[in-house]
């Protein structure tokens, strides 16, 4: 019977100058991978289904770099990896927009040498921002890796890893953030109609894209709420027009959103905050863009 791979996975986050709007937050920040076999090669995506994702929380386009590097502090009871090409990061820099993000696999590479069995390792991703200017962000993940005990099966070795690119499409949303005043709670207000906001989508593309487009909870995104304003209770009181959105390819294509707030104490009056994300089908990987709604309910 096969021992199944096993991770655990914490969060990671790292703000630069507050005056600059500048930072860089993942969901990937401490992943322990056990029962990793000798002689083999995995994808963390295609493994445990966890690519590395980084959002820009902050206000400006930032060039990001991420690379493997040494440990300087190991956790108690691994060593560091014996060379970096264990650890290699499928594509290492981005020029990520605010409210984006940049994903990557990691391909983890574990060479056939029965001296490693059982054995404990420990490689560090080191996410930076390379902007020339004043201040720089960046943040530390790492990866502790197992090595399972027992040496692979004829099987498991005969398998072979089929290095896939990310996808690299590219498209704009716009507005990025939007801030609507005097909503009315107690009913569905359509923002198209009654505040005319619309959101924006273009395709440059030769091919057509599809998006998936929910209002999420604050959290999920990682782009923390203004001051002044709390996340909304509910993600779902916003509504997107469409659930799936389909823009042919060299196309522009518009969407509304659609709020129901509840006549609910502690509603009236508020400056509440939701996310929507917009994600690509198309990749391998899928990412999002984030747009931010700021709303400010009415007082009566």
């Amino acid at each position: 019977m096969k021992t199944p791979i096993s991770l655990v996975v914490a969060l990671m986050s790292a703000l630069g100058n507050p005056a600059a709007a500048a930072g860089l937050r993942t969901p990937f920040g401490e992943v322990i991978i056990r029962n990793l076999k000798i002689g083999q090669t995995y994808s963390m995506y295609k493994l445990v289904n966890l690519p590395l994702r980084v959002v820009n929380t902050g206000g400006e386009p930032t060039e990001i770099r991420i690379e493997t590097v040494r440990s300087s502090a190991l956790n108690e009871g691994y060593e560091p990896i014996p060379s970096l090409d264990w650890v290699r990061v499928d594509q290492g820099t981005f020029t990520v927009a605010a409210n984006r993000e940049a994903v990557t696999d990691l391909i983890l590479t574990i060479p056939n040498d029965p001296k490693l069995l059982g054995r404990r390792f420990q490689a560090d991703i080191w996410t930076h921002s390379v902007d020339h200017r004043a201040y720089l962000v960046g943040l530390k993940s790492r990866i502790l890796i197992h090595i399972d005990s027992t040496p692979p099966s004829e099987e498991e070795l005969k398998k072979k890893f089929v290095n896939e690119s990310l996808a690299n499409l590219d498209f704009t949303i716009s507005p990025m953030n939007a801030e609507v005043f005097d909503v009315p709670v107690g009913r569905e207000v359509d923002l198209r109609k009654e505040h005319k906001l619309v959101i924006k989508v273009v395709n440059p593309n030769d091919t057509a894209l599809n998006f998936r487009v929910r209002s999420i909870p604050v959290g999920e995104s990682m782009i923390l709420a203004p001051v002044g304003y709390i996340e909304a209770r509910d993600p779902l009181w916003l509504r997107p027009e469409k659930d799936i959105l389909k823009i042919d390819g060299s196309s522009i294509s518009s969407l509304g959103l659609r709020l129901s707030i509840p006549d609910e104490p502690g509603v009236r009056g508020r400056n509440l905050y939701f996310i929507v994300a917009f994600e690509v089908l198309e990749q391998k990987i899928p990412t999002r863009v984030y747009y931010r709604l700021m709303v400010h309910t009415a007082a009566k």
